[in-house]
């Protein structure tokens, strides 16, 4: 067979790849994204790490990425075996962000297999959408009704998704300001809530404080840089608003245990 990825569908919001066997051809780069990605492995299996996290692909499961994530498939020893497909997607694509939101909240875990039944039935949605010239309007109606199999296979595992939307405004908020805002009071300010009721809904929702969802996200961006760049420690410390470099430093040992420069110097060798 053919070494190859095929792009079956492809626009500014939304895309289709066909994943084959032995891809040589297949990008094993670092890669970050502005879309929303899916990946479904019908067969076969890969490794994916993301975030500095390594998950195993099996076959019947979808895998779930969040705009920005960085992520990088694993090239083994032995020849890929792996089929699927990889879809691309912004929310506007789509006629309702609930769907989404509810798929890709923070701290659900990113795999959910899927029964064979369920996947047939995904199968079946996507063999339509390859159809040429379908507009987008269907093609967004389908790919919908994919999303909704999903969930539903969510649902029936210990993914259960938040029932309070001011969850999702939280963490899209933090998404976009964490750089220049890292206090609780802001967020609580932003949705019209006190802080107190705030970190309230956050520890009921996702056992955490609004302070801990914040530096959480500082520092796996810090790691991001840290890897992933050619910038320097202090770049990345002015680049993220820390008062000072000792600030910077101080704040990613209390978190990692390691300093910057000890952690971008262990990347460099793993």
């Amino acid at each position: 067979m053919e070494d190859k990825v095929n792009t079956s569908r492809n626009n500014n919001s939304f895309s289709i790849k066909k994943i084959e066997k032995n891809i040589n051809g297949f990008s094993f780069d670092i890669r970050q994204h502005s879309l929303y990605e899916l990946v479904c492995i019908s067969k076969g299996n890969i490794k994916l790490t993301i975030d500095f996290q390594t998950y195993d692909l099996k076959e019947n499961t979808v895998y779930l990425i969040k705009p920005g994530q960085v992520h990088q498939w694993i090239k083994d020893k032995q020849p890929n075996t792996c089929i699927g497909y990889i879809f691309h997607f912004s929310k506007d694509f789509l006629p309702s962000y609930d769907m989404v939101n509810k798929l890709y909240e923070k701290n659900s875990f990113p795999i959910i297999e899927l029964s064979l039944s369920v996947f047939n039935n995904i199968n079946q949605l996507i063999s339509m959408l390859l159809t040429e010239n379908q507009p987008n309007t269907l093609c967004a109606y389908l790919f919908g009704s994919i999303l909704e199999y999903i969930l539903k296979s969510k649902k029936n595992t210990n993914n259960l998704y938040y029932k309070d939307q001011r969850i999702y405004l939280l963490l899209d908020l933090i998404e976009k300001e964490f750089i220049h805002e890292k206090s609780a009071l802001f967020y609580a300010k932003s949705l019209n809530l006190t802080t107190k009721r705030l970190n309230e809904l956050t520890k009921k929702y996702l056992n955490k404080t609004v302070s801990s969802l914040i530096f959480e996200r500082i520092i796996i961006e810090i790691k991001r840089e840290l890897t992933y760049s050619n910038l320097t420690i202090t770049e990345i410390s002015n680049n993220l608003e820390f008062n000072s470099l000792s600030h910077f430093s101080k704040f990613f040992k209390h978190y990692t245990s390691s300093s910057p420069l000890e952690f971008k110097n262990l990347k460099k060798h793993t």
